[in-house]
């Protein structure tokens, strides 16, 4: 079924034209595992592999997560698009134009495409400035000065803001924008003492920020005379959430995917010098710190992080604020510090990939490099200092939550400071307590896998509907099968929706029942669940019909105790016609059950 105002066939034709075994494939590492293939999961993080796709029925489930659909929810989970969004752009990709009323379309929906055309119109704009000889030339020479390649100019467009207080504004007004949306989009301010507006961005090297689907979302400007600040982004805007944003993440994605690995830079330069240099599974933060947004991010394409940061106290503080955030994560996370006086950028020109790969062999862990920090900072105290930097060194080990880690670290920690190892142990958990009688880490606890909770007790309906949507079961077990045997409400729209697709010889057609539930809400997640479920049953056709038998049986058993319940009630209250018919219908279901003929009437509440 179509989502939004997007047709069914539209849908259809787009989703018969993509494999989702190749769309999968460009963000995780897939091998093959019987007749599907398996990954590790881009959604969570996971060191066996649980996530599954299925080339046959187009399919992929997470069996560590949950997350399941076809290549549109991929797609979309992965990159946040929406559903729309997701189909236009896979529509662009196999030559399919999707048409979709957008006076219908929600106002965010119609402003993200305004928003889009207008940073496509300026990004055009600030790029042709810096092939203009007169307005460029300063910033190609700057550019030169810094060592970048005309080839990475184009890469990441690179361009020219000129100091001028209106040029964007009105080459952009000129092509049919209004001032309201040149303002919604981030590029132009309101001027506070008249009316209209000025550009945001004057005098500035232009970035340009593309996400994962290559759209233009915004800029980032570094100026390029004496003004300040020094790096100005967009506001942000429908499409543009600095906090969520990662500079050169389109171009680092495959990179990352395929080494596993993601090294984070603080700037815009910082992330083209190591792309030039070949290290090219870099990103870099937009001016801000690293967010638990970011992370998440990260965690999809990458199991190691490498800080990259510089090695002034800022640097330091930007590090150590990555402890809270990467804690526990399941990421391996690295700093690496580079020699005093030296950015990313100049030290990759200076002394080339190698040098940066050998540092970063040698780097310490996170959890390593807070706890120098914290020693250094120990060895220099007094003794009230010392004491509360032993304090702070045992908070930092607590947030590991790996036993043998923290043992490990404390012997470390004992030997620098020169203090009994037993005496950090004896106050290790009198910390423990006082962190956890204040605000405290949260704790996800571990729970049992979630489709093992829901079939809890009535395991034959998750088989009988694993056979279902194998196509295994026969005309007689469809002839049998009804949505008010199952207990499971997933199931039971599961069941309706496939008594819809029955052909001529009686048997469920799998393929549309998968094409119309696989993105359900209510029943899309157990739907690619089941389907790939790769149980196995000695004889399909006997477990199946024995499934049945037993759903038929509990029904029984369920309809003779609310009988039961109805019967006693009427005679309580002296009602012998209605008593009589119960047991009538009491006696019926007995009989059914038994195997054997209604012989007479016997009153069940008088045995």
């Amino acid at each position: 079924m179509g989502q939004g105002l997007i047709s069914d066939d539209t849908i259809e034709r787009i989703k018969g034209r993509v494999d989702i075994t190749d769309i999968v494939s460009h963000h995780v590492s897939l091998s093959k595992a019987g007749q599907n293939l398996k990954g590790l999961c881009p959604f969570h993080h996971e060191k066996t592999p649980s996530f599954t796709v299925s080339p046959s029925k187009q399919i992929f489930h997470c069996f560590g997560c949950g997350a399941g659909g076809n290549v549109f929810t991929f797609l979309s989970r992965l990159t946040g698009a929406s559903f729309p969004e997701v189909v236009r752009d896979l529509g662009r990709t196999v030559g399919i134009e999707v048409e979709e009323k957008a006076t219908h379309s929600g106002h965010q929906a119609v402003m993200a495409q305004t928003v889009e055309r207008i940073n496509q119109a300026a990004a055009a704009w600030f790029q042709g400035n810096l092939r203009d000889a007169r307005t460029g030339s300063e910033v190609r020479e700057y550019l030169a000065h810094r060592g970048v390649e005309s080839r990475m100019i184009d890469q990441f467009g690179v361009g020219v803001a000129p100091a001028e207080w209106d040029g964007l504004l009105r080459a952009l007004v000129n092509k049919g924008f209004s001032q309201g949306d040149l303002a919604a989009a981030g590029l132009v301010i309101a001027r506070t003492n008249q009316s209209g507006f000025y550009d945001r961005f004057r005098a500035r090297v232009m970035f340009t920020i593309t996400d994962l689907r290559k759209r233009v979302v915004g800029f980032g400007g570094r100026v390029f005379g004496d003004g300040m600040p020094k790096y100005l982004n967009s506001s942000d805007t429908v499409l543009f959430k600095k906090g969520q944003t990662l500079f050169a993440l389109d171009h680092a994605r495959e990179a990352i995917a395929r080494t596993k690995t993601v090294i984070v830079v603080e700037g815009y330069f910082d992330a083209i010098a190591l792309h030039q240099a070949g290290l090219t599974h870099t990103v870099a933060t937009l001016g801000t710190a690293l967010t638990s947004d970011h992370v998440q991010v990260l965690r999809r394409f990458a199991s190691k992080v490498v800080l990259l940061f510089d090695p002034d106290a800022a640097g330091v503080r930007a590090a150590l604020r990555g402890l809270d955030l990467f804690v526990n994560s399941g990421l391996g996370i690295k700093v690496v510090t580079l020699p005093v006086g030296e950015d990313p950028d100049t030290y990759v020109r200076k002394e080339g990939p190698d040098a940066f790969v050998r540092l970063e062999e040698q780097a310490p862990s996170l959890l390593d490099f807070a706890l120098e920090q914290s020693l250094k900072a120990t060895e220099a105290s007094t003794i009230e200092g010392r004491i509360r930097s032993v304090d702070e060194v045992l908070r930092i080990l607590q947030k590991s939550e790996h036993p043998i880690e923290r043992e490990e670290r404390l012997k470390v920690v004992a030997e620098r400071l020169g203090v009994n190892q037993s005496r950090l142990i004896e106050r290790y958990p009198i910390l423990v307590r006082q962190q956890q009688s204040g605000a405290g880490s949260v704790r996800h606890a571990v729970t049992a896998p979630p489709i093992e909770r829901l079939f809890k007790g009535v395991p034959e309906e998750r088989d009988l509907v694993v056979l279902l949507l194998r196509g295994k079961l026969s005309a007689t077990d469809v002839r049998r099968l009804q949505p008010d045997q199952f207990s499971v409400e997933g199931c039971k729209k599961l069941v309706d929706v496939a008594l819809t697709y029955v052909d001529r010889d009686g048997r469920i057609q799998v393929k549309p029942v998968l094409d119309q539930l696989v993105d359900d809400p209510d029943c899309g997640a157990l739907v690619t669940e089941l389907s790939l479920r790769d149980d196995h049953f000695d004889d399909e056709l006997e477990h199946a019909k024995d499934c049945l038998d037993r759903l038929d049986r509990k029904r029984s058993d369920q309809a003779m105790r609310e009988l039961i319940t109805k019967l006693k009630t009427a005679e309580r209250e002296g009602r012998a016609d209605e008593a009589g018919v119960l047991n009538v219908q009491i006696n019926q279901i007995r009989m059914r059950k038994a195997g054997t003929p209604t012989a007479g009437m016997v009153s069940l509440v008088k045995e």
